[in-house]
């Protein structure tokens, strides 16, 4: 039967791969590669920690159980110590003297915005910003009388805006976690796609080189030949992602003391899906496209080029970073999200900046799902034309001149 055909070829291409050193190699140095860039960002922020205390001023009266200050602070487990300060001006003068780092200010209406203001002369920390999100959320969940609308509203954290001492500059301190996740999106996209489809057009060049493909249509028709490859490859893929979330949720909990500005990340289920289906079909999409490029050429290094014009689309959002920030929603955004190989950062860029209607969502997933089947016909036709072409590379018009004579 066609579909057993397709699970053997998928079976032998996922094998042969996990079975490689060089997948191990990769898969695992990925994740070194970012634990050592994140132990040595721990120790430098060790070696440069703010020791001063943090001061709070609370004008709403919402402060009920004073700072734990009884923890020691390590250089492995540094601690932020808070301080509450009866008005503004004895924590500007605290400030002014050095004392502490800066000072947040609890505005009287502050559970009908959760807005605060944090005064400094210095940026400070995210863990700064997650201790004293922290601290306020605590003393809520004591309140007497407390509105259930608030006890909703905490898990969301505060926004923190930031004031210079002098109050000369004012900045959003509140909106950088809001790339970590899209960022995270992109680079895993990224590396799949160029690792699982660079494993997929490498095999069916090599296999034309070394004519094994002759004997694999002897017994397999080629479109279940190439969508048995795709699916050994996309598996491959997953597979890659699945034990780079094990490895992070392990990392997670060892270095959970560090990591409390996390807190500041929320993700809703439909944001996780959206992303997660459009890395999938991202893969589909330019797996097709490497079966194509790898049925069209005769040599390896002819299909080398093409992988490097496939990088560029993938990064566009980071091309165009500013813009997805200034306006999400712009003509520049929004065509991105429609072009299947950026449109996972894309998309996920623009929903953590702005809201983006479940129409356009909607039409988005249509217009890359048909242009991924679009891209798997064109497969097919090359495919089942070029693998058995040596001489030279399969041009357009002989693609579509044989498909037009075999319809």
């Amino acid at each position: 039967m066609p579909m057993n055909k397709t699970i053997n070829v998928a079976r032998y291409e996922y094998l042969h791969h996990v079975s490689n050193k060089r997948f191990w190699i990769i898969l695992l140095s990925v994740p070194l590669g970012y634990a050592l860039i994140f132990g040595l960002s721990i120790l430098l922020s060790s070696l440069t920690f703010d020791n001063r205390p943090v001061g709070i001023v609370d004008n709403g009266n919402l402060i009920q159980i004073e700072p734990d200050n009884s923890k020691p602070s390590t250089f492995f487990e540094p601690q932020i110590y808070l301080y509450v300060y009866p008005d503004e001006s004895a924590a500007r003068a605290a400030a002014l003297a050095d004392e502490i780092q800066g000072f947040a200010v609890l505005p009287e209406d502050y559970t009908s915005h959760f807005q605060l203001t944090y005064w400094t002369n210095k940026q400070p920390d995210s863990d700064v910003q997650a201790e004293i999100t922290n601290f306020i959320n605590k003393n809520l969940m004591v309140a007497e009388n407390i509105d259930s609308a608030v006890l909703k509203r905490i898990d969301e954290g505060s926004h923190i805006s930031l004031q210079s001492l002098d109050g000369s500059q004012t900045s959003d301190g509140t909106g950088w976690h809001r790339i970590i996740v899209p960022i995270v999106i992109g680079m895993l996209n990224f590396i799949v796609v160029m690792t699982s489809g660079g494993y997929l057009l490498k095999a069916l060049v090599e296999e034309k080189e070394n004519r094994t493909i002759e004997i694999m249509l002897t017994s397999v028709p080629p479109r279940e030949i190439m969508t048995g490859k795709i699916i050994g490859n996309l598996s491959v893929g997953l597979t890659q992602i699945i034990v780079w979330v094990l490895l992070l949720g392990v990392a997670g909990f060892i270095f959970r003391n560090r990591l409390e500005f996390l807190a500041d990340i929320n993700l809703s289920g439909s944001y996780v899906a959206i992303s997660v289906a459009l890395m999938v079909l991202s893969f589909l999409f330019s797996a097709a496209l490497m079966a194509t490029v790898g049925a069209a050429m005769t040599s390896t290094e002819e299909s080398q080029g093409v992988i490097g014009l496939m990088v560029i689309p993938m990064m566009f959002p980071f091309y165009f970073f500013s813009v997805f920030l200034s306006n999400p929603n712009g003509i520049i955004a929004r065509v991105l999200s429609f072009i299947p190989l950026s449109a996972p950062l894309a998309l996920s860029l623009r929903m953590a900046f702005s809201t983006v209607s479940p129409l356009e969502i909607g039409l988005v997933f249509a217009v890359i799902i048909i242009l991924t089947l679009l891209m798997f016909w064109l497969a097919g036709v090359v495919f089942k034309r070029g693998m058995l072409q040596y001489s030279k590379r399969l041009s357009l018009k002989e693609i579509f001149n044989k498909e037009t004579r075999n319809a």
